[in-house]
């Protein structure tokens, strides 16, 4: 059911404008994967959990919060995974502190800015952080990226649908530097 879902999601999008934001974007998520348990029903225990785990949450209504929940805890687990993963951690997540640095001084005296490139975007978090000093009104054209990896590649444009960044401010490719 839920690999029939991430499928009806990447079609609702088919013959639209935002076609090419949502094709693949699910590619990566393998729910028969044995990583999440050695039978069907072990991993439709884990999935359920999980799903159930995040109905729990008291996130209210995005849009409205000045908090940002979602992007507070992709960045947690993100976190996570990348102090789990060792080296390779930096592949998928940059600390949020170096990439609001980075951002602070690519942006010291703007207001506002034509549009934000990331060469290897990861999963966007200088995007983001670009978002989160001017506001997304003040990136007029648009926010730019491109990464080689597509499991990051695909996270990047979750993680822009997540920030409310429409599917017609951003574009994600999947290509070499």
């Amino acid at each position: 059911t839920l690999e029939k879902i991430f499928k009806d999601i990447e079609a609702s999008a088919q013959g639209t404008d935002s076609e090419a934001n949502f094709k693949g974007l699910f590619d990566d998520i393998d729910v028969n994967s044995n990583k999440l348990g050695g039978t069907v029903a072990k991993r439709n225990e884990k999935l359920v959990k999980l799903i159930n785990s995040v109905g729990e949450m008291k996130l209210g209504d995005y849009k409205n919060n000045n908090i940002d929940a979602f992007g507070d805890a992709y960045e947690y687990l993100m976190g996570m995974y990348a102090s789990n993963a060792g080296k390779s951690g930096g592949e998928y997540f940059t600390p949020q502190e170096v990439s609001e640095l980075l951002t602070r001084i690519a942006l010291v005296g703007k207001k506002e800015v034509n549009k934000v490139y990331d060469p290897a975007v990861g999963s966007g978090s200088l995007l983001l952080q670009s978002e989160k000093i001017l506001g997304k009104d003040n990136i007029r054209q648009g926010f730019f990226g491109q990464e080689i990896n597509i499991t990051t590649y695909n996270l990047c444009r979750i993680n822009m649908f997540l920030h409310d960044i429409d599917y017609d401010k951003f574009d994600i490719a999947h290509g070499d530097t």
